[in-house]
Order: structure tokens, then C-alpha cells, then sequence
């Protein structure tokens, strides 16, 4: 029988509460070399949550949470929806522009963060951190000045009543910020139903049971990590292990240790633990499942695990996929009962079978779909069409129902497992004083992944290279973000209303004498890419 969680039921502080009661003493997360209970996570989020009380965190109001995968992010998160305040993940990369962004666009007055990451925000004047006014530093070490700084281990020890959740499954639990391609990123608001669904049907996708340990080494200020392992083990009685990170080093003892049956991936991983070079202990290990990759039958039978693909976004959380240990090589799968899908071409019309179309989503339930985009009313309102949610995302769809991920219609870059936002990107180049306009561009990188390519029009007769304007990026974006290629041009395609025209550049890139950060000098090897692209 398919896993089912009740509407009525998927409100995250009442099942922390209930699986406490049930599974109590049971182990729930190991994450830093330590176990922690259901009963003590539950115990310490009531502390945290009645701490934030007092910090003045009120229902529906939202709370940053920035944090290295840690118990302190699952306290602060649980803590939060005890409250029924609403969750803001912020990546641990972002600093500057990118954080003033979200501060300002949340309106978070409260933030939970590291003495490690804390000097980001003080960092930021005054006027840019929008109404946050006070941070919740984990860890020891000096308290940044300039913004007033509560202590993690005090609010974690709060005393006082129990707090219990008042919130229903449509009560909004999260606002993820999800790149954008034509504009800032978007906070995603979602309720508490669509969390749940997503562990629903990750549960049915990987056919996981209370028995399952689930390991995952991504980051948690990601849905996978959060609504894909976390959740999935609360909802069941199971156990969670978080890494730190991913390391392909010491991916394979890192599940031995763990004892683990499931583990997370993106679809990089696969392919960078397959060019290891084979070990005898390839295969000593309990993993049967990992999820979300590329089915590939040579990975399958040198490390005896089954991969398992499904589609999902931010947005409306995990759509098409299996039931556990059905698949079609190749295939996304088959759309969840909760969803009435359709793939169309530029004019809305249906595509034939194996012909690629946008994916369109309508649900057939209630609490699966998002409840808009934060301050982006517009944004909201374009991202349907008659009634339908457009993905941006290309499928195709065989004769006998299965869809497979045919690419990205919206101008978004994948690397390293992140959506990047070209705009956010060409927004910080264009902070150059040597550049007139650039344009971010993906170009294939291989195993489904995207390179950043920036092209740019300078001024005249400017004292700068590829690898100083580089350099400087480096400086003010994150790691991911940061372009690997780099081309100078005298001018930029425009359309008669001066927008840049991207489909141009794209039938001209990338470029064979395009500057390579990983080589420090033109790429001789774009002629073969260009020819794979």
C-alpha cells in the first residue's frame, strides 16, 4: 500500500510532538559525531522555540535560519514551526548584496546563525538589513558589534511551559529562496502541506521504512536534506545522519560509518564517485537507495544501489516519479496522483509523444502547490497560465506515459548542485567601473551541470583582464557563482528596444579563445564542447 499522510495531519509541530510521544527515546538525528532522540530534539526545540518567544518571534512571522548543517539548524527549524512562524533558509554562501537582499525581502526581525557566519550580517549597514534587529549566535567566540546578539546555549535553555502548535497543514511554514532568471531570487512561500507531500511521495519513490537510516551530505538550507531526509525520518520513526558536506573522498565510509540504507544525492554525485578508481569496497556498504540521480546501470552494479530519478522544484515540491522499485530507464517516471499535467509548445498547444514541451501542473488536491512568491505579486501571477503553473522545464513524454527531463526553458544555470540567478550575477559584474553591460550565460558542463560564462562589453582602452575582473567577482559572490569562463567583446546584440538579445549570444558561445579560470587562458577545448553542445 502507498505511504499516505492525511491532510489534516501535515502540520510539522504537532507530528515533532506526536513522533516524541511514539518513538521517545528511539535515535532521530546523528549529526557532529552525536545522537540525538526524538524525545531530546523535541525537548530542546520547546526550550529554543519558548527562547524565541521571548525574542519576540511571533506566529506567522518569519526567522532566518543561517547555518552549517548542524543540530542547531533541525532545533531552530522545529523551534520555529513550534511557534508557527515560518522558516527562512539562507544559504551560508551569501554575503553583501545577496544577503541584504533576502533580509530586506523577508523582513525577518530575528536570525539564527554561527559565531562563524554572524559577521555577515553585522557587516551590512543598518539600512540594509531590512528589519533585522537581533541574531541568534550558535558556537563559541566573539559576538560581532553593531547588531544585538543573543546567546544560542541561553535560548536553548529557556525555561517555561510546553509550546504547542496551533497551525494547520495550510498555514505557511517555509519561504525558500529559489534563483531567479529575469530578476532577483524569489522567496517561495509554502505551506505546511506541500513539506509533507514531498515526504510523501519521497517515501514511496525510495520505499523507505521506520527501519531506514537515511544519510544525507547536503546542505540544509536545501529542500533535499530538510523535506527529503529530515522529514521523511520524523514522519516514520526512522533516523537521520547529516555530514557536513558532500566529499567524494570519503563518501563511501561516511555511509559505512552511518549504517546507512538511503542517501540524498544530486546528479553530480553519481558521476564523481563513478571516476573514482574501483576499491574492493565498492560495495561494503547497507546503501540500496539513493535519490534524486540519473539512472546509470554500470554505477548501479559497481556499487549494488538502485538510483532512483523523480522531477520536482521549489515550487510545488516532488511531481513525477515511482512508486519504489518501479522505473523506466531514462525516465523521470509518471506524474503523482495529485497532479494534472499537461506539455505544451509556445502557443499552449499539446506536443505529440517524444516531442519536448514545457511541463504545466495543476493539482488535483489541496496544500501541494506554493502560495506565491513573496512581494512578487506579478511574479506569482505570470508563473500560471489558464489556470495552470508553468515550470519553465522541458519534458517529454513517450506513448506510454513516461516523462523524461528534456532540459531548462528559463534562463537558469545549474552548477554544483546550485540554481544560480544570471541576474544576480550580472548585477554584481556590472558594479565594475570598466564594464559597460555583461550578460551570464550556462553552457554544458557535462553529467547535467552548467559552467557560467560572462560576456562583457568594456569601456574603452580599460586597465583590466579576465583574470583581475575574475578575481574581483570572487570577492563579492559566492564560490558557485563565480564565472568559469570569460569573454570580452566590443558590444552586446541588443533588440530594437535595447534589451540584449540571449539567444543570439547563445548561438555564439562559447567562444574558442574564451578566457578558462581553471586554465588561466583561452579554452583551446571549446571547440569540442561546442560540438557536444
Amino acid at each position: 500500500m502507498p505511504y499516505l499522510i492525511p491532510h489534516e495531519d501535515r502540520v510539522l509541530g504537532r507530528v515533532l510532538a506526536t513522533r516524541a510521544l511514539v518513538s521517545g527515546n528511539n535515535p532521530f538525528l546523528t549529526v557532529d559525531g552525536r545522537t540525538w532522540s526524538f524525545a531530546e530534539v523535541h525537548q530542546i526545540s520547546q526550550a529554543v522555540a519558548r527562547g524565541l518567544r521571548s525574542a519576540g518571534v511571533r506566529r506567522g512571522e518569519p526567522v532566518m535560519v543561517m547555518l552549517d548543517n548542524s543540530a542547531e539548524f533541525i532545533l531552530a527549524w522545529f523551534a520555529i514551526a513550534l511557534l508557527d512562524a515560518v522558516t527562512v533558509p539562507v544559504n551560508t554562501a551569501y554575503t553583501g548584496d545577496l544577503l541584504a537582499y533576502v533580509a530586506q525581502d523577508a523582513g525577518a526581525r530575528v536570525a539564527v546563525t554561527s559565531t562563524t557566519l554572524a559577521g555577515a550580517f553585522a557587516a551590512l549597514a543598518p539600512a540594509r538589513r531590512g528589519a533585522l534587529a537581533t541574531l541568534i549566535v550558535c558556537g563559541d567566540g566573539a559576538r560581532p558589534e553593531g547588531i544585538h546578539c543573543l546567546d544560542w546555549a541561553a535560548v536553548a535553555a529557556t525555561p517555561g511551559p510546553p509550546v504547542v502548535s496551533q497551525a494547520g497543514p495550510d498555514d505557511m511554514a517555509f519561504i525558500c529562496y529559489t534563483s531567479g532568471t529575469t530578476g532577483p531570487s524569489k522567496g517561495v512561500m509554502l505551506p505546511n502541506s506541500l513539506a509533507f507531500q514531498t515526504v510523501q511521495t519521497f517515501v514511496n519513490a525510495v520505499g523507505m521504512r521506520a527501519d531506514d537510516k537515511v544519510f544525507s551530505p547536503l546542505p540544509l538550507f536545501h529542500g533535499m536534506s530538510r523535506s527529503m531526509a529530515t522529514l521523511p525520518a520524523l514522519a516514520l520513526g526512522a533516523q537521520v545522519h547529516l555530514a557536513p558536506r558532500f566529499s567524494a573522498t570519503t563518501f563511501w565510509d561516511d555511509v559505512r560509518v552511518s549504517g546507512a540504507t538511503i542517501s540524498t544525492t544530486i546528479f553530480t554525485i553519481p558521476p564523481v564517485l563513478k571516476r573514482r578508481d574501483p576499491s574492493p569496497r565498492d560495495r561494503d556498504h547497507r546503501v540500496r537507495v539513493m535519490f534524486n540521480a540519473h539512472h546509470d546501470l554500470e554505477f548501479e552494479e559497481r556499487f549494488n544501489v538502485r538510483l532512483v530519478e523523480a522531477h520536482g522544484m521549489t515550487e510545488v515540491g516532488l511531481t513525477i516519479y515511482t512508486h519504489f522499485p518501479e522505473r523506466k530507464l531514462g525516465t523521470c517516471g509518471q506524474p503523482g496522483a495529485e497532479w494534472e499535467v499537461r506539455l505544451v509548445d509556445e502557443n499552449d498547444g499539446p506536443v505529440p509523444a517524444g516531442v519536448p514541451g514545457e511541463l504545466l501542473l495543476r493539482p488535483r488536491v489541496p496544500g501541494v502547490l506554493m502560495q506565491g512568491y513573496v512581494n512578487k505579486p506579478q511574479a506569482t501571477l505570470d508563473s500560471y497560465r489558464g489556470l495552470w503553473f508553468r515550470t519553465g522545464d522541458l519534458m517529454r513524454c513517450d506513448d506510454e506515459g513516461w516523462y523524461t527531463y528534456a532540459g531548462r526553458k528559463k534562463e537558469r544555470i545549474r552548477r554544483r548542485g546550485e540554481n544560480i540567478s544570471a541576474y544576480e550575477v550580472e548585477s554584481m559584474a556590472a558594479q565594475h567601473p570598466a564594464l559597460i553591460e555583461c550578460a551570464v550565460l550556462g553552457v554544458p558542463a557535462g553529467d547535467g551541470e552548467d559552467d557560467v560564462y560572462l560576456v562583457a562589453a568594456m569601456r574603452e582602452a580599460p586597465a583590466l583582464t579576465p583574470s583581475t575582473l575574475h578575481a574581483w567577482l570572487a570577492e563579492r559572490l559566492p564560490r558557485f557563482m563565480v564565472p568559469r569562463y570569460i569573454e570580452f567583446r566590443a558590444a552586446l546584440p541588443k533588440t530594437g528596444s535595447a534589451k540584449i538579445e540571449r539567444h543570439v549570444l547563445m548561438q555564439t558561445v562559447p567562444a574558442i579563445d574564451a578566457w578558462d579560470s581553471l586554465a588561466d587562458k583561452p579554452n583551446t577545448n571549446m571547440e569540442t564542447k561546442r560540438s557536444m553542445a
